[in-house]
């Protein structure tokens, strides 16, 4: 009898698998590999906001296709509707409507003493996305848009290093060149996005590979 209820069991999670996608574990850490939408419900009725591709969220649990999230990050104080990364880099995790904003709580304040900015350390506990759009391995999001860089980005001239500005300086840099790449507003923000978690002032630091 207990051999029957076991088999049951795997079953259970095996037709779970096939139906709904990879099972998380709670608290682990996973990747947007694309933008999706970030919901107030697991229904995915009230959208509140946007998660931007590669960003790190933490798993709460997983229902039926969809993944309540912990979406921890940094905002520049009066600043409200964008989530950052890391203190004082411009990397969007997630821009939010109001709607997103009144469910954010501040940890702490810091003052940057070079720019006298003060940054909120954040988090934005209990929303939901789409479990198929959340991956465990980062550089599986970046091997995706790494090619499209690399033919966009040498045909005026000669490839640039990831490495050449700081996270900071890339999104600036990379818009005057939209237009001669051909980049449609996806693309651009994409490949902004892969360098700024590339740059020289990021290696070591974002987990990923280091990239050309």
């Amino acid at each position: 009898m207990n051999g029957k209820i076991i088999r049951v069991y795997f079953l259970g999670i095996a037709i779970s698998l096939l139906l709904f996608g990879t099972a998380f574990a709670k608290g682990d850490a996973m990747f947007a590999s694309s933008t999706v939408n970030i919901y107030k419900d697991k229904a995915g009725r009230v959208s509140i906001g946007q998660l931007e591709v590669g960003a790190k969220v933490y798993v709460l649990k997983e229902e039926k296709g969809m993944a309540q999230i912990s979406i921890k990050g940094w905002r520049q104080k009066g600043l409200k509707c964008v989530i950052y990364a890391f203190e004082g880099k411009r990397i969007i995790l997630a821009e939010l409507e109001p709607e997103g904003v009144k469910l954010v709580k501040v940890i702490k304040t810091v003052k940057d003493e070079n720019t006298q900015l003060v940054w909120e350390k954040v988090v934005l506990n209990g929303v939901w996305v789409k479990s198929k759009y959340l991956v465990k391995d980062v550089n599986k999001v970046w091997s995706k848009i790494s090619p499209l860089f690399h033919e966009r980005c040498s045909m005026c001239h000669a490839l640039p290093r990831t490495t050449t500005f700081t996270a900071n300086q890339w999104p600036s840099t990379l818009r005057v060149m939209t237009k001669r790449a051909a980049l449609t507003k996806k693309q651009a923000d994409e490949i902004t996005l892969f360098l700024q978690y590339h740059a020289k002032d990021m290696v070591g630091i974002t987990g990923t590979t280091r990239k050309r």
